[in-house]
C-alpha cells in the first residue's frame, strides 16, 4: 500500500513540476508581448524593435522602401518609427490565450482594439533566444 501511495506521490509531483515550468514559458511569452505592446502604445519604437527576433527584425525591415531624404536612417530605426507612430492608435488590449508549442516556442493571441472601435486578433509567435525571449512573428488571425 506504501509502495502505490509513493508512486501515485511521484506521478503527482512530477505533473505539477512539469505544469509549473509550462506557465513559466507561458508567462514570460506572454510578459514578452505585453511588454512590446506598452512600449509601442507609449512610442518607445526604439525599444520595442529589442523585443523583436533578430532575423524577423531583419525581414520587416528590408519590407520599407525609403524615400531617398530618408535613406541616411537605418532600416531599424524607420522599423522603430512605424512602431511608435502605430501606438497611438491602440484603445485597448486583451490578451486571450497563451499556447507552449514546446519548450523555446509559444503562441500569444491577443485582441487590439483600435480607436474607431475595429477588432483585430494578433498571434505572437515568441521564441526562447539564449535567455531572452523574443518575438519571432506577428500575424492577423481577423
Amino acid at each position: 500500500m506504501k509502495k502505490a501511495a509513493l508512486a501515485i506521490g511521484a506521478v503527482l509531483l512530477a505533473f505539477f513540476v512539469f505544469r509549473a515550468c509550462g506557465e513559466d514559458t507561458k508567462d514570460k511569452a506572454r510578459g514578452t508581448v505585453k511588454e512590446f505592446i506598452e512600449r509601442v502604445r507609449d512610442g518607445e519604437g526604439k525599444e520595442a524593435v529589442k523585443l523583436l527576433y533578430a532575423p524577423y527584425r531583419d525581414a520587416l525591415s528590408q519590407d520599407f522602401k525609403l524615400p531617398i531624404q530618408l535613406t541616411e536612417m537605418k532600416p531599424s530605426e524607420v522599423l522603430a518609427c512605424v512602431l511608435s507612430s502605430m501606438g497611438e492608435n491602440i484603445k485597448r488590449v486583451k490578451y486571450l490565450d497563451v499556447r507552449e508549442i514546446d519548450d523555446k516556442h509559444a503562441e500569444v493571441l491577443v485582441k487590439v482594439i483600435d480607436r474607431e472601435g475595429v477588432e483585430k486578433i494578433l498571434a505572437f509567435i515568441v521564441i526562447k533566444d539564449e535567455k531572452n525571449w523574443r518575438i519571432a512573428n506577428i500575424s492577423g488571425i481577423r
